[in-house]
Formats: structure tokens, sequence, C-alpha cells
């Protein structure tokens, strides 16, 4: 064991200090000593080479965020839900492929990060999670999003890019309370008509997917502020994009659009037009002043627009 890792658990113990680092320190296994710091509220072991968290981490009662990431866990061990006081939890990038369905015991969860795993569905009771307001979780092999995700009625921001999805349930409109949601990377050819009934999205998502339109749904989210687009194959931007009069950020790069709807002009708060890798009829310098969108604009209007 480090000699470096004793040292600053003896000192945490000696300091009464609540918060601990011991990330990238190549460990495959988890000290003993570092159990008996009853008193942590924060532990950070991301970055090593665990394949077993021990049981004894349950002897870590007041841990509010615990960090797992980028380790080579295969599970979590049912008796994790005894962490009654867990707010945060980062398991990404290590080798999950099922939930232990006692994760649902931790009431006072708010984020809970599974990024980069292998999971392909989820707790059937994860909805019992009714505090949880950050879910990630991108690169798994979900083929469809999990059902039982739309009644996390607290949940603000979703994160599912990365997986191979056929589809978005169509309740998806139970999720009143979203405000961020990214399906980007996940090769949907179509949205539910139910996107369109989440009140307070105001980031979306949808780049590197295969869709040949923009969703008639997209046009309906009128607190939507920034919206990727990019990578698809899509061919029209059309004129009803006016109707999201809060959008800041508008991503088209990378797709087959050879002309531009005149309604474009009606975006008052726009920042940032992206626009490259498409047959638009506009100059490549004239496109990279992508932090300009009236330069864009205005020189589409007068050069190209019939």
């Amino acid at each position: 064991m480090h000699k470096e890792i004793l040292t600053l658990i003896q000192q945490v113990a000696k300091t009464g200090e609540t918060d601990l680092d011991i990330s990238e320190y190549g460990l495959t296994k988890l000290p003993d000593a570092l159990f008996e710091l009853s008193h942590l509220e924060c532990l950070s072991i991301n970055d090593n080479q665990i394949t077993v968290l021990p049981t004894e981490i349950t002897k870590l009662s007041k841990l509010k965020n615990l960090d797992l990431s980028d380790n080579q866990l295969l599970t979590l061990p049912p008796e994790i839900a005894k962490l009654s006081e867990l707010e945060t939890l980062y398991v990404e990038n290590n080798n999950l492929a099922m939930l232990s369905p006692s994760i649902i015991k931790l009431s006072k969860l708010r984020t809970l990060n599974l990024s980069g795993n292998q999971l392909i569905v989820l707790p059937a009771k994860i909805s019992q999670l009714t505090k949880l307001k950050e879910l990630d979780l991108s690169d798994n092999r979900f083929i469809s999003m999990p059902p039982e995700i739309v009644e996390l009625s607290q949940l603000r921001s979703l994160d599912l890019s990365g997986n191979p999805l056929i589809n978005i349930v169509n309740n998806i409109f139970l999720m009143t309370r979203l405000k961020t949601l990214n399906l980007s990377n996940a090769k949907l050819t179509t949205l539910p008509e139910g996107l369109s009934q989440l009140p307070k999205l105001r980031e979306l998502d949808l780049s590197a997917n295969l869709l040949t339109k923009v969703p008639s749904a997209v046009f309906d989210l009128h607190k939507l502020r920034e919206l990727n687009l990019n990578e698809n194959k899509i061919e029209i931007l059309p004129s009803e994009i006016s109707q999201l009069d809060e959008l800041e950020w508008l991503d088209f790069r990378d797709n087959k659009l050879t002309n531009l709807p005149s309604t474009i002009s009606e975006l008052p708060n726009l920042d940032w037009l992206l626009l490259e890798n498409n047959p638009l009829p506009i100059p490549q310098n004239i496109l990279e002043e992508a932090d300009d969108p009236e330069t864009i604009i205005d020189y589409y209007i007068k050069h190209c627009s019939e």
C-alpha cells in the first residue's frame, strides 16, 4: 500500500477533515484504514484499478459524495444502500453490466452518473429516487429509453447520448421539470410528439443521429436556448425555427442544407449560428463568423435569397 495514501488517511483522521481524495494511485483495493474514517463526507477514489467495492464502505455512513469513476468495477454491492446520506454518486467508466436494485434506497441522491458502462436496463423501481435531479446514462447499451425514467419527477438533466437507441418513449412529456436533454449519437431517426410538451427545456442535443428532418416537436419548445442538430442528414431548416425566440445557440453543421428560411432573421437572442459543412452558397470565411449570426444572415439575404 502506498505510504502516501496511509499518510493522507492518518492526516484526515487526526484533523477531522471531511474530504479525502485518493484518486490516481493505481490502487487495486482500498486500505482497511480508510473505513475507520466514519466522519468522511466526500470520498474520491476515481482513476484507480479497483474491481470490487468492499462492503466495509458502509462504515462511512456520513458520505454525501462518492466518486468511483474510472475503475474496473463489475458491480456495486447491495450494501451501498446503507450509505443513506449520499447525494452524489459517480460510477462512470467502469464495467457495470447491471445495477443493484438496492440503489433505490439512496433516497437523498441528487446526482447519479453511470456513463461509460455496459448497462442495458435499470432497476424497475428507480423512480423511488424522488430527489434525483441529474442522471447520466450516456455511452451504455440501452436500445430504448428506459421507461422508468419518466417517473423521476424532479429530474432536471438527462443524458442518454452514445446509446444505440431505437426509440424515445412518447410519455417523456411527464418529465415536466427537465431543462437539459442529451440524445446525441444515439442512432435516432425520429422523435415522439410528446417531446413538445417539455415546458422548461433549455438545452436539446440531437447531434450525430440519423435525422433527415427537424422533428416538428422541437418548434413547440419555446424556452429552448440551445439546439444542437449537427451531424445529421437534414436538408431543410423549416421557417418555424422563428418560434424559438429564446434561442441563443443553433448548431446545424454537417448536414445537407442548401438554403436558409428568411425567418431565421427573426431570432432576437441568437448569439451563435453554426452552419459549416453544408452545401450552402455562403463563403467559408463568412460561415466562420459563427459568433456573429447577423453577418451570416445578412450575407445570405443579400447574396443568396431569391
